[in-house]
């Protein structure tokens, strides 16, 4: 799967405390994201977990075709975007249905995970596989 890499840098502060902001900003970001994400967007389940070796994103993301799936890696995060098709085998165009439960998201979703460390963007993978997204991110200095 392709991965597309941007480098974006922004300014750092000289301030000691820069660090300890950044990374308050980044935890209430996340937590708001969550919750405030675009009517008609959703968020894939995600597995985030280091190895030795790599950080390994797995997202479900069940019946989206590799087509319709964007992975952007920048410097700090890792952003996975893109649209499940509604597809209802036995239903008409003509024919009324009628819901008794509905709990699979259909529309637009996007995915940001903030990196902890420092990756190389050389080497990272992405697959698709029995509807489950896995993006391996080799570490910077492994």
């Amino acid at each position: 799967m392709r991965v597309r890499y941007r480098l974006v840098s922004y300014p750092a502060s000289p301030a000691a405390s820069h660090l300890d902001v950044e990374r308050l900003f980044h935890e209430l970001w996340h937590a708001r994201q969550r919750s405030m994400l675009p009517v008609g967007e959703w968020r894939p389940h995600t597995d985030v977990y280091e190895t030795p070796e790599s950080l390994v994103v797995k997202m479900e993301l069940a019946g989206i075709p590799e087509e319709a799936i964007e992975i952007t890696l920048y410097v700090d995060h890792l952003v996975v975007a893109g649209t499940r098709k509604e597809s209802l085998p036995g239903s008409q165009a003509d024919s009324p249905l009628a819901f008794h439960e509905a709990q699979i998201h259909y529309g637009p979703f996007r995915s940001e995970v903030r990196l902890p460390r420092p990756v190389d963007s050389e080497r990272v993978t992405a697959e698709l596989d029995n509807g489950f997204l896995v993006v391996m991110l080799p570490h910077a200095d492994a």
